[in-house]
């Protein structure tokens, strides 16, 4: 019985170390660890916003009447405003027209991701 279990030790924690050198290829947002802003924007953000945040999809355009939503450098305050309205309202807050997309790409993330993401943000230029 003792060798079922130490063997069964041994295999969680050679687990364990193998997943800890690749920590960052399975990040998931809403998991207690710590946020890795630039892996959320990356897979929430990004597909919109581009890598630098400098562009906005063109099929979005005739929601935000052409204007080109830029939200590299934007203040850290101001966005952890908004993405917390988008994530937490029971009926979708819309700056530009886009509340139930953006409400789709918040709703898993915790209030340190949401934090972590609007400082990466801002560093963005």
């Amino acid at each position: 019985m003792k060798k079922i279990i130490l063997s069964m030790v041994l295999a969680s924690v050679s687990l364990v170390a193998a997943d800890t050198d690749n920590s960052r290829a399975v990040y998931k947002p809403g998991l207690l660890l710590p946020p890795q802003a630039d892996l959320i924007y990356q897979k929430q953000c990004a597909s919109c916003h581009g890598d630098n945040g400098l562009v906005m999809d063109h099929v979005y355009e005739d929601k935000i009447k052409g204007k080109k939503i830029v939200i590299a450098g934007m203040a850290k305050e101001s966005l952890v405003k908004d993405l917390r309205a988008y994530r937490d309202a029971e009926t979708p807050y819309s700056k530009y027209g886009l509340g139930a997309l953006m409400k789709s790409a918040t709703a898993d993330l915790s209030w340190d991701e949401i934090d972590a993401v609007a400082e990466y943000v801002n560093g963005l230029k």
